[in-house]
């Protein structure tokens, strides 16, 4: 993953003002909606950022100053041989794909996204096409993406790759870094020739490991489409796996945008798909440095505020050198998990909130003839709800399953629904579901808003 990269996220947003869901040549509207349904429901994934940079785990550059682990060649201006050398110590003798398929399952993910090459250029599969893989250059020998595809076909999770279109260890892929312009040249460096080099581990990852639902493209910045060859990329892909989704980062807008770090203040325009992807710490790559976690609590809140706008998670792990995932991690992911055990309906196959604004401090999901209600901090008063003109038929609390009153109440000449107090409140959010008489309908001074 890249550290800064504003100025792409902005230029993404513009062109999702001119454009929805790019679609394949043949492809309707309702074909679009078919193909990405999955996606669509599942509304929270888990990215994986896995490779040898995990050996030295150190997520800072030459003078100290905080960088991102999966960087760590960049960061501290490495020459190819001496990087290589940390795939002869990477020997992950603890992973275990079944702990961590669960692991994902159990948190209420749907899906995985794995990096099957970073910016390092370090294959994390078995390729025929390159010596410098996991299989060939490490002690480990085994496919872990076999594995995982494999675990996760058994366990019901949608499998995934990640790629990176950047190589700084392929002698065709130009530019070089510029502190190795003298040492490693790129004299006879042909881009072209790289390009079709990608293509054939784009194929061994879409022929030999099943079905893969997302094709995750990142590093596509230092070139345009035309010079990446993203259409005849993309079509070759597609033509493999008719059902795949791919995302915005070989520079088309393919099938969804691609928020990094930043959660967008409203859905973006004309319904365009999105997903913001995001670290639980500072760092993709695990660095034992790094332990600026981010809170259970602020993680689920950023779930359900991204699900109120109609967006997908996609949560940050950083496994170690030996395969695990460290325990703070562990712990975040099972706290995340408790809480989507009794409350994922509330996120799972739900469309952004309809309100712009609310008289409460939380957000809210929709899903077909019901809202859910996400209360952070329930109100010592009642909790109210303004604008909302279609009737409710029911309301109950989805801890406990308990139902509550619902009454109309007017303050300052504004009608407002009134809901009971549930007896017992969950700290980070309580879910009240409002069965209403038909899909929801909200004053137009109050209709949500999209990016503009």
């Amino acid at each position: 993953m890249r550290a800064k990269r504003i100025g792409r996220i902005v230029a993404v947003i513009l062109l999702a003002a001119v454009t929805a869901q790019a679609q394949t040549a043949k492809e309707t509207p309702a074909q679009f909606e078919k193909r990405t349904a999955w996606w669509r429901e599942a509304k929270f994934g888990m990215f994986i950022h896995w490779g040898t940079y995990s050996v030295p785990a150190d997520s800072t550059d030459l003078n100290g100053k905080k960088g991102i682990a999966e960087w760590y060649f960049s960061n501290k201006q490495m020459q190819v041989k001496d990087y290589e050398k940390f795939a002869a110590q990477f020997n992950p003798v603890k992973f275990d794909a079944r702990t961590w398929v669960k692991t994902a399952k159990d948190s209420g993910m749907k899906y995985i996204v794995i990096t099957s090459k970073h910016h390092d250029g370090f294959d994390m599969f078995n390729t025929k096409l390159s010596a410098y893989c996991i299989t060939k250059a490490t002690p480990f020998k085994r496919d872990p993406m076999k594995e995982l595809a494999a675990e996760c076909a058994r366990q019901g999770i949608k499998f995934c790759f990640y790629h990176s279109i950047m190589d700084w260890h392929h002698p065709d892929y130009v530019p070089r870094r510029k502190w190795e312009q003298e040492t490693r040249p790129a004299d006879g460096a042909n881009l072209d020739r790289y390009i079709d080099y990608m293509k054939g581990q784009l194929r061994e990852l879409l022929t030999n490991y099943g079905p893969i639902g997302i094709l995750w493209f990142d590093g596509g910045w230092e070139h345009n489409a035309k010079e990446l060859h993203s259409e005849e990329v993309n079509a070759m892909i597609r033509s493999i796996q008719p059902g795949i989704i791919i995302n915005d980062r070989n520079n088309l807008p393919e099938d969804y945008a691609t928020p990094e770090q930043n959660i967008p203040a409203n859905a973006l325009p004309n319904g365009r798909l999105w997903e913001t992807c995001m670290t639980m710490n500072d760092t993709w790559g695990y660095a034992r440095n790094d332990t600026n976690w981010k809170s259970s609590e602020d993680l689920i809140r950023k779930l359900i505020d991204i699900a109120s706008k109609g967006g997908n998670f996609l949560l940050n792990v950083g496994p170690t050198a030996e395969g695990v995932f460290p325990d703070a991690i562990n712990e975040r992911l099972a706290q995340i998990g408790a809480w989507m055990k009794v409350n994922g309906e509330s996120i799972y196959g739900t469309t952004q909130s309809p309100f712009r604004k609310l008289s409460f401090d939380g957000r809210v999901t929709a899903k077909g003839n019901t809202l859910y209600l996400h209360v952070f901090n329930w109100p010592k008063d009642l909790l109210t709800l303004n604008d909302l003109e279609t009737p409710v038929v029911t309301a109950r609390a989805l801890e406990g399953n308990e139902k509550l009153v619902v009454t109309d109440v007017t303050s300052g000449g504004v009608r407002l629904l009134s809901i009971g107090r549930p007896k017992k409140l969950n700290s980070i959010a309580t879910v009240i579901e409002l069965k209403l008489a038909g899909p929801p309908k909200v004053a137009e001074t109050n209709l949500a808003v999209t990016e503009p």
